[in-house]
C-alpha cells in the first residue's frame, strides 16, 4: 500500500516535469515570435514607417503620391498641363497622380474644400494652380498645419497673406502679357502703318492672374499713345463669355480692331465672334493650347502666347519629386514662354 503510493507520487512528479518543460517551449517560442515581429516592425534608421514628418520619411510621405489641383477643367491649359504631369510621374515610377478640380474657376470655396479632402488622404505633397489669392491663401495655410509639403503652379509671383509654399512653378504671367502687348502693338502696325487702333481686353476671374496679365499688356501699350483701350470685361476664362462679349463690343465699337484674351480660350471666343459677324478682328491671348496653334494654323486666330503646359506639368513632377529626394529646390522655378503667330506656329504643332 505504502509502495503503491510512492510510485503514484513518483508518476505525479514526472508527470509535472514534463508539462512545466513544455510549458517553457512553449512560451519560449511564442517570445521568440514576439520578438521577430518586433524585429520586422522596427526602423532604427528612421526610413518607411516612422512617424516624423520630413519630405524623405513617414509611412505616407513614402508613398509619393502627388497631388495636382487645377482650377477646373474647362480650359485645354489645365487638362494638358495634369495630363503631362500624370505621364512624368509615370516614367519616374512614381504611383498615379492625384488629379482634381472644381467644376469652374469661378468656384474658390469648392477649390478649398477641394483641398481639404485631399488632405485627408496624405499625399507626399501638393501642387495648387490657384482661383484667386484669397483660395491659394487658405489651401497654403491647411496644407502647412497637416505638414504636408504645398507647391504652386502657373503662377511664379509669392501670395500673399502668409503661409509656406515650397516652389513657385510656372511662366512669368506680367511678362507674358507684356509680350502680348508688344505683338499687338506691332500687329496694329502691319495694319495701319503706324502704331495706332483701338484694342478691347478680356479679363479673367478677378484676382493675381488677371491682374499680371492684362497689367503687363496695358503697361506694354503704354508707350504708344494712339493705341486706345475702348473696353475691357471680365470673360470668366469661357470662350463662350468671349464669344458673347465681343459680339457686342463689335455693335459699340464699329472701329474695334484688336481683342486681347487673357487666356486663348476667351480670345478664340472673341475670333468666333468676328468670324460670325464677317468683321476682320485681329485676336491673341494665352496658353498655347494646341486648339489655339491650329486655329493660327488655320487662319482663324491671329496669334497667343505659348505658356507651353505640358512643360509645366513636367516640371511641376520633377520639382516635387526632388524635393521628397532630399534635393533642394529654388523658390522659384520659372519655364520659357514665347509668341507663336502662323509664321512659326509649325514648330509647335510637332
Amino acid at each position: 500500500m505504502n509502495r503503491s503510493c510512492s510510485i503514484g507520487k513518483c508518476v505525479d512528479v514526472e508527470r509535472d516535469v514534463i508539462v512545466k518543460r513544455v510549458s517553457l517551449k512553449r512560451g519560449l517560442l511564442i517570445g521568440l515570435f514576439l520578438l521577430s515581429l518586433v524585429g520586422c516592425n522596427s526602423n532604427p534608421s528612421g526610413s518607411k514607417g516612422a512617424t516624423s514628418s520630413t519630405p524623405s520619411e513617414g509611412s505616407a510621405l513614402s508613398q509619393r503620391v502627388i497631388a495636382v489641383v487645377s482650377p477646373a477643367k474647362t480650359s485645354p491649359f489645365h487638362v494638358t498641363l495634369a495630363a503631362a504631369a500624370a505621364e512624368e510621374a509615370k516614367r519616374l515610377g512614381l504611383p498615379p497622380i492625384i488629379d482634381q478640380a472644381p467644376s469652374s474657376e469661378s468656384d474658390y470655396t469648392g477649390q478649398v474644400a477641394l483641398v481639404q479632402d485631399i488632405i485627408q488622404r496624405h499625399p507626399a505633397a501638393i501642387s495648387v494652380c490657384g482661383i484667386n489669392p484669397q483660395a491659394l491663401v487658405n489651401i497654403i495655410k491647411d496644407c502647412n498645419r497637416a505638414d504636408i509639403p504645398i507647391f504652386v503652379h502657373n503662377q511664379i509671383s509669392p501670395v500673399e497673406g502668409g503661409g509656406k509654399v515650397v516652389s513657385y512653378i510656372g511662366y512669368d504671367e506680367y511678362e507674358g502679357g507684356r509680350k502680348c502687348g508688344e505683338e499687338a502693338a506691332e500687329l496694329l502696325k502691319q495694319k495701319y502703318g503706324t502704331y495706332r487702333g483701338n484694342v478691347a481686353i478680356l479679363d479673367g476671374e478677378p484676382g493675381d492672374h488677371t491682374n499680371l496679365r492684362a497689367g503687363g499688356f496695358k503697361d506694354a501699350l503704354k508707350k504708344y499713345p494712339d493705341i486706345h483701350i475702348v473696353a475691357e470685361q471680365n470673360g470668366h476664362w469661357l470662350r463662350a463669355d468671349g464669344t458673347a462679349i465681343t459680339r457686342d463690343w463689335l455693335q459699340r465699337f464699329p472701329n474695334l480692331d484688336l481683342v486681347f484674351g487673357c487666356s486663348d480660350e476667351m480670345a478664340l471666343g472673341a475670333a468666333k465672334a468676328a468670324r460670325d459677324a464677317g468683321r476682320q478682328l485681329l485676336t491673341i491671348g494665352i496658353d498655347g493650347n494646341r486648339p489655339s496653334l491650329e486655329a493660327i494654323r488655320d487662319g482663324k486666330y491671329t496669334a497667343c502666347l505659348a505658356t507651353q503646359p505640358d512643360l509645366i506639368g513636367k516640371t511641376v513632377i520633377d520639382t516635387i519629386n526632388d524635393y521628397l529626394n532630399g534635393k533642394k529646390v529654388p523658390p522659384v522655378v520659372k519655364t520659357q514662354c514665347v509668341i507663336v503667330t502662323k509664321a512659326n506656329v509649325a514648330q509647335f504643332l510637332k
